[in-house]
């Protein structure tokens, strides 16, 4: 996304922006005053449909549900999967379905279905896991394991007809919000502070595990919410086919007005590239940034996150075991 001279454009990590910047490979919806109004579409998928969607899950699903957000000419599709979990409790995830036509779609069902078979593979049921609540939900529904939470917060969603929409796509707001707050707090924070706090936190007896996904990006505007912070990232869409000439453009791109170019690239099918950057040292040594695959990250990996997954698709989602020792990263 460029402005009329080329140069790309700052994005604004709103919450619907960010989704519809996702699942579009770049178009984005700026949010100011004059933003056409928010609204959404509810649709039962019939039971003859699931097989198709390859819903898969550690536990049956009870039904699916089809919501389509919409905002002006933009608009994102959400399959959000109900089920009831071994002690019966019930819960909600949302999914992406291996709809045909969608080469993205299917690119982020077949890696969340390779990390929930990686989960159960790597990690014992005593395992407990952090990961932004959406992908905590699908961690629950595909690995089967505890996660720290899996409801977002109400105040992660300043505008009001998005917040309503989220609290029934997410089967409600949670009744313990600061769980959320600090998990949005130590992600915005120099890495080794945020894990000695967490160290301290953090259940002492049991192994946790953190899951971090490219897609997490999207949600910058509600981790920025809770933890009260702007976070240092921004984003851009470099199109075309020219692999090697779009690396380069975003290299170009990533050095600008910043004393060490910090990026990431995902390769969009048919869409070009998406790629991201971080514009101050600070931002650099954040939590969030320490754990994506940014490239000062890859130079630095921290000491007391091991990894024990990673997906393909350019390092799409990556499990770390966290090891709260000492030691300065």
């Amino acid at each position: 996304m460029a402005d009329t001279t080329g140069r790309p454009k700052r994005f604004r990590p709103a919450t619907f922006a960010g989704l519809v910047l996702l699942v579009s490979g770049g178009a984005i919806l700026l949010y100011d005053r004059f933003s056409p109004a928010f609204s959404y579409e509810e649709a039962t998928v019939p039971a003859a449909e699931w097989a198709a969607l390859e819903p898969g899950g550690a536990f049956p699903v009870t039904a699916l549900t089809r919501y389509t957000l919409r905002q002006g000419e933009a608009s994102v599709p959400l399959t959000v999967a109900d089920y009831r979990d071994g002690r019966n409790q019930s819960y909600r995830a949302t999914l992406f379905p291996a709809a045909p036509g969608d080469p993205a779609g299917r690119l982020r069902h077949d890696s969340w279905r390779a990390a929930g078979e990686a989960i159960v593979r790597h990690t014992d049921d005593n395992a407990l896991f952090l990961a932004w609540w959406d992908d905590a939900q699908r961690i629950r529904f595909l690995g089967g394991r505890d996660t720290w939470l899996d409801q977002p917060a109400a105040a992660a969603f300043p505008n009001g007809a998005e917040r309503s929409v989220w609290e029934k796509v997410a089967g409600g707001f949670t009744a313990v919000p600061e769980s959320s707050r600090r998990l949005a707090r130590w992600l915005s924070m120099d890495a080794d502070t945020a894990l000695t706090e967490m160290k301290a936190q953090l259940p002492a007896d049991r192994p946790v595990y953190m899951l971090v996904c490219l897609d997490d990006l999207a949600r910058l505007g509600e981790m920025e919410a809770l933890a009260g912070i702007r976070l240092p990232f921004e984003a851009a869409r470099f199109p075309g086919g020219d692999m090697h000439g779009q690396i380069a453009s975003v290299q170009q791109w990533a050095r600008q007005d910043v004393d060490q170019a910090s990026y990431l690239v995902q390769q969009i099918p048919g869409a070009g590239v998406r790629a991201w950057r971080i514009t101050t040292p600070q931002g650099r040594e954040t939590l969030l940034a320490r754990l994506l695959p940014f490239t000062t990250s890859l130079a630095r990996p921290l000491p007391r996150a091991q990894t024990v997954y990673q997906s393909g698709w350019g390092s799409y989602i990556t499990i770390y075991a966290l090891n709260f020792g000492e030691g300065k990263m």
